[in-house]
């Protein structure tokens, strides 16, 4: 795929939360006998670096140079999962802040790209977004809903982009509509160039025209992440100047290749993509 080099000596920026994902598998025995709760025996732990780490990991594997900008606060996500089926039973998040920092980077104009993965844990302020948005040369941004931020995280704070990548929920939340069509959903957010992805039902893209792409899996390990992989890998290749119908086919095989991976365990590979286009 001749579109591999045309990112491969891309500088890249990644701003965004940092966030810690842990697994804690456990082996569920049954309720417990005076309480209405399960109990599970514990057996083993993963402990991944998730967030803007995770995404900036997927980038690298196409671009020569990646750096990531987080503020000094971590999100750590500790979530209970059947080490059988690896169904995710319950979730705690904790917030544990000064444990690092990036430091600003005031030389944003200097990349070819920034990705924004703003998962709502406060990094991205008014400020900061004023300043991606008055420098980035190219900005693709995801806005993610989550439990911790539900309905007020919208990726309508972001005044401008240049490509942004959303799933259904986040799109019909930022629109106030839950019963449109996805394509009037698109085109009452404004932006010019959006993909929305659907699970299963692979995604919608709109340049000025829309593209629709199916998607390339229908087996399900693990959904953390996925959409992180789409957008930090489609994101140089929009770049770049590849076309929406292009796009959607990247990004729905970094999808598929990505929900084949449990946790943060590896990241999206150029070998592993080149494969799934085949």
């Amino acid at each position: 795929m001749n579109s591999f080099d045309k990112i491969k000596d891309f500088k890249v920026l990644l701003v965004g939360d940092a966030i810690i994902d842990e697994y804690r598998y456990v082996k569920t025995i049954g309720k417990a006998i005076k309480e209405n709760a399960l109990s599970s025996l514990f057996e083993r732990e993963e402990v991944f670096y998730g967030g803007v780490w995770a995404a900036a990991a997927h980038t690298a594997n196409f671009c020569a140079t990646v750096h990531t900008w987080h503020g000094d606060d971590i999100m750590r996500n500790t979530r209970l999962v059947d080490s059988v089926y690896l169904r995710k039973l319950f979730v705690v998040h904790e917030r544990q802040p000064k444990r690092t920092t990036d430091g600003d980077r005031e030389d944003i104009g200097a990349y070819d790209l920034v990705i924004v993965t703003d998962f709502g844990h406060g990094h991205l302020t008014k400020e900061l977004i004023a300043k991606l948005s008055k420098e980035a040369r190219f900005l693709a941004i995801n806005a993610q809903t989550n439990a911790t931020n539900f309905g007020f995280n919208l990726i309508t704070k972001y005044p401008k982009a240049d490509l942004i990548v959303i799933d259904e929920l986040e799109a019909r939340l930022a629109a106030h509509d839950n019963v449109s069509p996805i394509e009037d959903v698109i085109l009452a957010l404004g932006f010019k160039k959006i993909i929305v992805t659907m699970g299963t039902q692979g995604a919608v893209g709109f340049d000025g025209a829309f593209e629709r792409s199916k998607a390339l899996t229908n087996k399900v390990i693990d959904t953390m992440g996925a959409g992180d992989a789409f957008l930090s890998v489609v994101a140089p290749f929009a770049a770049a100047g590849l076309g929406m119908k292009d796009l959607l086919r990247i990004g729905n095989a970094a999808g598929a290749i990505k929900v084949g991976i449990v946790g943060h365990r590896a990241s999206v590979t150029k070998e592993a993509l080149e494969a799934e286009l085949v």
